[in-house]
């Protein structure tokens, strides 16, 4: 994250490999066992040096808006020496530094990292963590050049990866490498494979042993976790971003499209909110598991324009619930939009502090489910076959078969693509009401596992607002699922959209269900 961000919509699309659920899962499970079921696991949790090493990084925080600003001080923020021993004090074990190296460096060969920034910034911060006992991680951050122009800015990023790598090769283990921060756009999940291979051996050159974080591409979100391949090494981290429900984490940001409409979402932590959030965070646990790498979420925060007392709950239930899955966690920030602490009038906000640093386990109980009112669908049984849903596959190549089957619908999905809305199944002309929360339900599964993403939304003339979403992990055995959305303003235009063109594979769905939420 950062300030003044040009984000595009933070979309999270669950799509792990095939082979997922072939390999062997943990046999942790999570404490709360009200949660969605598990899948009984026959493995331990990941274990080894950086699973040792993810247990220390434990709760941190990131010093955002800092080092990463295009200029020193370019976004309001400059590194102090009492904000570490401050962050020491409220209990937290680490902190994530992110830094915009290439704002720092020479552009032509040999791309050399200016001196005085090393000395000054970067140096300065991590003796700051360790002079008081947090461990830190330094990454590459807003590294705009190599998202627009990978191959052109390739030898420079790894030119200053050794640099750094060298400089700081001497240092204790308390001190963690992350690659890159959410790679995305032109550098895309298969160059990001390439490249972070290529870093990590530039790395291993001088830091033998150094844990090292890498992220998925995709901006850095679940969604590209499926497309990693992670090299062969004992000294790695997996690192996800997690701000769902992204409506309410990020409205009225400023960087983000249609932020705005958003605003006056809450956040109540009610049974459905609580378990969308488990849902979604389920395949990285899985994953985790599955290939022995521990998971830290690197990023995790509800901006300000967001009222307290939501923020406050949604944060503490993020928390509990990453550490129930044995997660390491870093909030996004420190003292900025999205921060616990205000530089100007040197207080924290305490309500997050004391989210983030509680042990309270019980945020994690479901509670009952709210009461509903009546069916808005039309045929969500498919009783009456497709009547009242559009289909198709709208673009070339993407192609997929719709057919119901014993009052079930197959979507067959034959070529997909990078855009799941390019394959869909839809359903519009529902009247929705400003301010107005509705749940969509629905039973899903799959002949293999996969992924498509769901939500509430309206068509208005050529724009397709959402008003809440989630991405979909389905197996061969049938489950719930459930996506909340906020209705911004009032409307007949309302649509419910299943986006299937991202991966081949089967798909089944029935008892498709809109209904307002009526307490």
């Amino acid at each position: 994250m950062k300030k003044k961000k040009a984000h595009i919509k933070y979309v999270i699309v669950l799509s792990l490999a095939l082979v997922l659920f072939f390999l062997p899962a943990c046999r942790y499970q999570p404490k709360n066992k009200k949660t969605p079921p598990w899948i009984p696991p026959p493995q331990d949790r990941p274990s080894g040096p950086a699973a040792e090493i993810n247990e220390k990084l434990g709760r941190g925080i990131n010093l955002g808006n800092a080092l990463e600003a295009p200029a020193i001080g370019d976004w309001g923020i400059v590194l102090e020496a009492e904000y570490f021993s401050l962050i020491k004090e409220k209990g937290f074990s680490s902190v994530r530094i992110p830094i915009r190296w290439s704002a720092h460096a020479r552009s032509g060969t040999p791309y050399t990292i200016d001196g005085n920034f090393f000395h000054d910034y970067v140096d300065w911060a991590i003796g700051e963590a360790l002079k008081n006992d947090l461990y830190a991680i330094i990454n590459f951050h807003h590294y705009e050049e190599i998202f627009v122009n990978p191959h052109g800015e390739w030898d420079r990023f790894l030119a200053m990866w050794e640099q750094v790598a060298e400089r700081y090769k001497d240092y204790p283990d308390s001190l963690v490498f992350e690659i890159l921060n959410e790679p995305h756009n032109e550098l895309t999940a298969e160059l990001w494979n390439e490249l972070l291979a290529e870093a990590l051996a530039v790395i291993r050159k001088t830091n033998p042993d150094r844990t090292v974080m890498i992220g998925t591409a995709e901006w850095g979100g679940v969604g590209g976790l499926s497309k990693l391949k992670l090299p062969d090494d004992d000294h790695l981290i997996l690192t996800v971003h997690f701000y769902s429900p992204f409506q309410f984490t990020h409205q009225g940001a400023d960087w983000t499209d249609g932020a705005y409409a958003w605003l006056g979402t809450t956040w109540d932590g009610s049974f459905f909110e609580k378990r969308i959030l488990m849902d979604e965070l389920y395949p990285v646990y899985y994953y985790s598991c599955a290939n022995n790498i521990p998971v830290n979420i690197g990023e995790f925060g509800a901006y300000s324009k967001a009222d307290m007392p939501s923020r406050a709950l949604w944060t503490e239930f993020c928390a509990r619930m990453f550490e129930d899955y044995g997660f390491s966690w870093h909030y996004w920030e420190f003292c900025s939009g999205f921060g616990i602490y205000d530089p100007k009038d040197e207080v924290f906000h305490e309500e997050l502090v004391n989210a983030l640093i509680s042990d309270n386990t019980s945020v994690l109980e479901l509670g009952d489910p709210p009461a509903t009112g009546e069916e808005m669908l039309t045929n969500g049984d498919f009783s009456s076959g497709l009547t009242g849903w559009g289909y198709g596959a709208w673009h070339s190549p993407y192609q997929a078969d719709f057919k119901v089957v014993n009052n079930e619908l197959v979507v067959d999905v034959t070529t997909a693509g990078p855009k799941g809305w390019n394959i869909q199944l839809l359903q519009d002309n529902i009247p929705l009401a400003k301010d107005r929360r509705y749940l969509l339900s629905f039973e899903a599964w799959s002949d293999t596992p996969r992924s498509f993403s769901a939500g509430i939304g309206a068509v208005i003339g050529s724009n397709f607002p959402s008003y809440g979403g989630a991405s979909v992990f389905v197996t061969p055995e049938k489950r719930w699922f459930y996506i909340l959305g906020t209705a911004a303003e009032t409307l007949t235009t309302g649509r419910v959209s299943f986006s299937f063109g991202n991966e081949t594979g089967r798909v089944y769905l029935d008892n498709i269900s809109l209904k307002k939420v009526v307490d």
